[in-house]
């Protein structure tokens, strides 16, 4: 697992969102005939033009604030241009104040080896070989499939997806980079549509989506699903998502899409939308901000010089945290901790690994102390 850099190490940067999880609620699908008083986010039957579905959602209800919805399982999303080298995912082995240890893995070196791992990408290719071409998305999941289909709860139809995710606490690691879309490599691995501009849409998004949101068939895009509560909203407000590295693409237009600037954001019915800045190529030009700066602020146009801190309960804030996008290869790691209910989101250069950090990158030892995760809770980049 050798990392590939150019040039001197960036100063890396850590985005920490705190005091998530709240009690409250999310539209769950259910499974239910019309007229069942339980539908009560939505009942409704869609018609598709093949066929219709009765779709009935009812109030999930929360009353805990540890880390909420976000301590449910989750699928992790990779979205392309992207090639990853390496990818771990640490969870308590026992308490939450004791040891975790790699609950799935997969290195590039040995692709067809993942351990507790299920992977479905494109025309539901199940295994993965690192590189993800334009638009390609893989999905990652625990080995162990889940029960869709009659009788299901959450109840699912039945898809490629139909996997446990990972719930509790959890901390990710990737090694990878961020090619441009026209990398010769991976141009010919692309998956947009013909006629599309591979620039304008150039967007790698990695993300974190509730299991039972995927498994709704679709992709996660099946009309009837936790996403939101509100009827026919994009706001995320039910059981949402974390846009853990998110571009938006050229195509969105200049005001927003930037191919060269990476956001992070989280989407719940507890806060709607917090953090997930934009900065269109008109007003965000990539040689505005230093080379060696991984964490910026899109407000100022400067180089970020502490990490960030975005409060749940009080988001309101000057700086417009976000990262510039790096080709070459970065240790992302993000931390969903239960006890502290903190989300960190760190990039670290391999060759400038802060001492907090270097218990878990780049050896990916197989069991890290508490002590080790709460070091890592701590740190800012840069620092």
């Amino acid at each position: 697992m050798e990392p590939n850099n150019d040039g001197e190490p960036t100063r890396g940067g850590t985005l920490t969102f705190t005091n998530i999880g709240a009690p409250g609620y999310w539209g769950r699908r259910i499974e239910a005939e019309p007229g069942d008083p339980r539908c009560d986010v939505q009942s409704e039957t869609i018609d598709f033009g093949w066929g219709s579905e009765f779709c009935c959602r009812t109030r999930h209800e929360v009353t805990s604030d540890r880390l909420t919805p976000f301590n449910e399982q989750l699928h992790l999303v990779l979205e392309g241009p992207l090639r990853v080298k390496a990818l771990a995912v640490y969870q308590p082995l026992g308490a939450s104040d004791g040891p975790w240890g790699i609950r799935s893995f997969w290195d590039r070196r040995t692709p067809d080896q993942p351990y507790n791992l299920h992977f479905s990408g494109p025309d539901d290719a199940q295994e993965f070989l690192g590189d993800l071409g334009n638009n390609c998305a893989y999905y990652a999941m625990q080995e162990q499939p889940f029960p869709c289909g009659p009788g299901s709860d959450p109840y699912c139809p039945g898809s490629d997806l139909d996997y446990y995710g990972w719930a509790g606490s959890k901390l990710v690691v990737m090694l990878a980079s961020m090619p441009y879309a026209d990398d010769p490599a991976l141009l010919p691995l692309s998956c947009i549509a013909d006629g599309e501009d591979e620039r304008a849409q150039d967007a790698p998004w990695v993300g974190v989506s509730p299991s039972e949101l995927n498994r709704d068939g679709w992709s996660g895009y099946h009309p009837c699903h936790c996403f939101n509560n509100t009827n026919n909203g994009q706001l995320g407000d039910g059981c949402g998502q974390i846009n853990v590295f998110e571009v938006i693409a050229e195509a969105s237009g200049p005001q927003w899409g930037n191919r060269d600037i990476i956001s992070t954001g989280i989407r719940s019915y507890q806060v709607g939308s917090l953090g997930g800045v934009t900065c269109g190529i008109q007003s965000c030009g990539i040689e505005q901000f230093p080379a060696d700066a991984d964490l910026v602020d899109v407000n100022s146009l400067t180089a970020m010089n502490q990490g960030a801190v975005i409060d749940a309960e009080d988001p309101a804030m000057s700086a417009g945290p976000a990262w510039r996008r790096a080709l070459d290869d970065r240790f992302y790691v993000f931390l969903l901790d239960e006890p502290s209910r903190t989300v960190q989101v760190a990039v670290i250069h391999p060759g400038d690994v802060a001492a907090a950090a270097q218990p878990i990158v780049p050896a990916l030892p197989d069991v890290i102390s508490r002590e080790v995760v709460d070091g890592f809770l701590k740190l800012r980049l840069p620092q």
